[in-house]
């Protein structure tokens, strides 16, 4: 493969969407297959792209591993996809690593490497997979803690209701939550303020990237948003947040998004990215599975 086969392409809002079909199709289940959350790290990630006989290849720099690729996805030719990979870093001077590597996946690449693969289970990329039901009712004594916080936003917030955000004025009362939210954080990290950017493009980019957002209001002051997307049954959470000051926002934001799916049966919440709070957080909504992802370095 020439080198001039190698090239990779920046991710822009600009091209995304002829990558749809890639997302749309492939079944492996984690968030960094969804278009949504893509589009939204993109520039955060640093993201390239280049497509191969029908396969799409992804170079990111995911966090403290630096620039790395993700399996390739599509139903072309996997070989050609994976030389143009490896013709990549070659070129680039790269060390040849796949990241968020989901557990269906790795014979892939033990099949192509051998014994030149070795797979490191990263936790903090594991994905939180959720029963959409258990969402819907927070019922039972494991979710009572969710529900009780509910309970106490409906008494004190009767008024509260959940839309969709279908209308230019409702898109910016949350575009104004999301400010309001940023300003109310000035000690965010670089990483923070980065996503809340991410957060924003997706919601001005929501009906052509498929995505879904929704808010909590009273009174026409937005309160919590949420946005996501569907694949199959899994219902996918981008963006989730809420207002600290306001208590049960976040699980009743969290509920009433869930319910606006009634078919959906998993949810996907994403990854905690290594933040102690985050983990707390998910994890006492009671997760019914982590979706392990690896790091597998090429030697």
């Amino acid at each position: 493969m020439g080198s001039e086969d190698c090239t990779f392409e920046r991710l822009t809002e600009h091209n995304i969407l002829a990558l749809a079909p890639y997302f749309s199709r492939h079944a492996y289940g984690i968030c960094d297959n969804t278009i949504g959350a893509v589009y939204q790290w993109r520039d955060i990630y640093v993201s390239y792209f280049a497509e191969t006989e029908g396969c799409l290849c992804i170079r990111a720099n995911y966090g403290d591993c630096g620039a790395c690729y993700t399996v390739p996805i599509g139903r072309g030719d996997m070989d050609r996809a994976f030389m143009r990979i490896e013709c990549d870093a070659k070129q680039n001077g790269l060390k040849l690593r796949f990241c968020v590597v989901p557990g269906e996946a790795l014979p892939l690449l033990t099949a192509r490497y051998g014994d030149r693969a070795h797979a490191e289970s990263i936790r903090d990329w594991a994905d939180y997979l959720y029963d959409a039901e258990a969402f819907r009712t927070y019922a039972g004594r494991a979710l009572h803690t969710q529900k009780n916080h509910v309970n106490r936003f409906r008494r004190e917030h009767p008024d509260a209701k959940c839309r969709l955000v279908e209308t230019p004025a409702l898109e910016q009362a949350t575009l104004s939550f999301l400010e309001e939210y940023a300003a109310q954080h000035p000690e965010s990290s670089a990483l923070e303020r980065n996503e809340l950017r991410g957060a924003r493009e997706l919601l001005l980019c929501r009906e052509r990237l498929g995505q879904t957002a929704a808010v909590l209001t009273e009174n026409e002051t937005v309160l919590a948003l949420s946005v996501g997307e569907v694949k199959g049954d899994t219902l996918y959470v981008h963006v989730e947040k809420a207002r600290l000051d306001i208590a049960g926002a976040y699980p009743a934001m969290a509920q009433a998004f869930v319910t606006c799916f009634p078919a959906v049966q998993t949810v996907n919440r994403e990854d905690d990215g290594g933040d102690a709070g985050l983990r707390y957080s998910k994890t006492q909504y009671k997760p019914k599975k982590l979706l392990e992802k690896y790091l597998v370095t090429i030697e």
